[in-house]
């Protein structure tokens, strides 16, 4: 198990590189959309290319973000639990999570290839395929399912590794 959590691990952190890439991008686009405004240029389509930028870089960030502990993650009930509630509390919202990403990536797949289908285009001045920008926002998407599954199974079957009363006391931390 610990050499798939490593390379998944690994593919995360690809996403979070392409996820800074992308904001970089996105600054780049909004200087240039500013700019091109300023000297009276036609910016084309930047500001809708600008926007998927944006959602792209959301996507492919939650992955690794999950998977390094990043989210905000309110523990009012977890904490007052010790021992078999906490371990069982801690399954279940696992499960929750990797429910609720799953659905969502489902169903950005199915956009995407819905859009694809019916030929879908942006309204902006560019009038862009939407499977294009909806493609990698549902592979982010997948992305970021595949580590709500990858932590849930670590919760499920080495519990020992993410258990909190033993990282509060010192001890090994691997989510």
């Amino acid at each position: 198990m610990s050499y798939i959590s490593r390379f998944l691990d690994r593919v995360y952190l690809v996403g979070a590189w392409l996820a800074g890439a992308l904001l970089v991008t996105l600054c780049l686009l909004v200087l240039y959309s500013i700019v091109a405004r300023l000297v009276g240029w036609f910016a084309g389509g930047a500001s809708d290319v600008a926007g998927y930028a944006m959602a792209t870089s959301s996507f492919m960030a939650l992955a690794y973000t999950f998977r390094s502990q990043g989210h905000i993650r309110v523990s009012i009930l977890s904490q007052r639990l010790d021992g078999v509630r906490r371990r069982a509390l801690e399954i279940w919202a696992h499960f929750a999570i990797a429910g609720v990403a799953s659905f969502l990536a489902f169903y950005m797949v199915r956009l995407a290839i819905d859009s694809y289908d019916y030929g879908e285009r942006s309204e902006g001045a560019d009038a862009m395929l939407l499977w294009i920008p909806q493609t990698p926002v549902a592979l982010g998407a997948c992305l970021f399912a595949l580590s709500t599954i990858h932590v849930f199974l670590i919760v499920l079957l080495d519990y020992k590794s993410v258990d909190p009363e033993l990282n509060e006391a010192g001890g090994p931390q691997e989510v």
